[in-house]
């Protein structure tokens, strides 16, 4: 388990690409199914989880305005997450150009 890992979802501009890179950096198994649910049960199966102790995100305003509807799926999932897992930490960076919520 790394200590801490930033994920910066910047640029990804359609939901193959969302999943194909969450998949390869929080290194997700090959049965992987491309959607949230699979996401929910990768991230909270201690056995198969690589998930860090500090998560931090970044890029949220540029998902939020192409997939409005993964982006505040996966806000939920980490916060969820967060509650779920009190001793991991995931923290949502604020793009620098933008005061917009994440």
């Amino acid at each position: 388990m790394n200590e801490e890992l930033l994920i910066n979802i910047t640029g990804i501009m359609d939901e193959e690409a969302f999943h194909k890179y969450i998949s390869k950096t929080l290194n997700l198994p090959d049965y992987y199914g491309n959607n949230l649910d699979a996401f929910w049960a990768c991230i909270t199966d201690n056995d198969q989880s690589s998930m860090p102790k500090t998560l931090k995100i970044k890029g949220l305003a540029a998902l939020k305005g192409f997939l409005p509807e993964l982006h505040d799926g996966f806000i939920e999932c980490l916060q969820d997450y967060a509650k779920e897992f009190p001793e991991r930490q995931v923290i949502f960076h604020q793009d620098s150009s933008s005061n917009e919520d994440i």
